[in-house]
């Protein structure tokens, strides 16, 4: 079997309702060297059987992998280590691409140079009605860092795109910590791809978003709940150890990440020499130190 140029990796959870929509999808790009490998999360409903109903019409390799349930930032990182693309996608059981989005995606990193530093290719997505979400970026193609794009910038919304298999490899986290602790936040892997290299930024649609205002109302509610508060931890430590050097150029930002942080290690009930030694920078130590009692 040859090796695929990507990788199109689905964590699901009992999405066999909604999986049928990314195949579809799938089937219909015009670029064809790709595997779609499924990382099923424990799912009780018909997955594996829709699963392989698919492979029996796929022109495309599907790889189908069943676990017991860890939660989609383990699963994301078990589909790393199966990955057999060069390029690295992730895609929700419940999205759509449009017919020429994986085209797209390795045509702007066929033309990117190398001096460029580029660790990712990022694009704009749709919402099921047509509707842009979030901004657009502010020239094309705008080649940064995911901290740049959020405080320089100022560009809001979801967006998708295609990395490289060996750079997600690169990302030093410890799974067997993180495992087993619920909710992990995409921040603790997505943030260090601003240690490896720099964002491309392209105007082009390739995701189709299916939004439920309903559903994004519950995740934005629940995303903060105590319960969380392992993930959400691990969430700010990551964002301030990977951009304490900008504690002196955006105090603000630093220093609310920094409240965060404090507040939900509390809930979390680490210990307090713990939560002040997990920080890299010696001032953010101190500030630590100080402000842990005001939280």
């Amino acid at each position: 079997m040859m090796t695929p140029l990507v990788t199109i990796m689905t964590p699901s959870y009992n999405r066999a309702h909604t999986l049928p929509r990314v195949f579809e999808s799938l089937k219909n790009q015009t670029f064809k060297d790709f595997e779609w490998l499924i990382l099923d999360d424990g799912s009780t409903d018909e997955t594996r059987k829709v699963v392989e109903d698919f492979k029996k019409e796929a022109d495309f390799d599907i790889r189908y992998y069943y676990q017991e349930n860890q939660h989609k930032f383990i699963t994301f990182f078990n589909g790393i280590n199966l990955a057999r693309g060069i390029y690295f996608s992730p895609l929700d059981s419940d999205d759509a691409l449009l017919n020429d989005s994986l085209e797209t995606l390795l045509k702007t990193w066929r033309s990117i140079q190398k001096d460029d530093n580029v660790v990712f290719v990022l694009s704009l997505c749709e919402d099921q009605n047509g509707n842009l979400v979030g901004d657009r970026f502010s020239g094309e193609p705008l080649i940064c860092s995911i901290f740049d794009l959020r405080y320089k910038y100022k560009i809001k919304g979801d967006k998708w795109g295609m990395g490289k298999t060996e750079v997600y490899k690169k990302m030093k986290l410890d799974l067997e910590y993180l495992s087993g602790k619920g909710f992990i936040p995409e921040g603790v892997f997505q943030f260090q791809f601003d240690k490896l290299g720099f964002h491309y930024c392209i105007n082009k649609i390739t995701r189709i978003y299916f939004r439920d205002k309903d559903d994004e109302l519950s995740l934005a509610n629940q995303f903060y709940d105590k319960k969380n508060a392992f993930g959400l931890a691990e969430n700010y430590k990551t964002f301030l150890n990977t951009y304490y050097h900008k504690t002196f150029t955006y105090p603000k930002i630093i220093l609310r990440n920094l409240g965060g942080y404090l507040k939900f290690a509390k809930i979390d009930q680490r210990p307090y020499l713990q939560i002040i030694r997990d920080l890299d920078s010696g001032f953010l130590r101190f500030c630590a130190a100080v402000f842990y009692f005001f939280f």
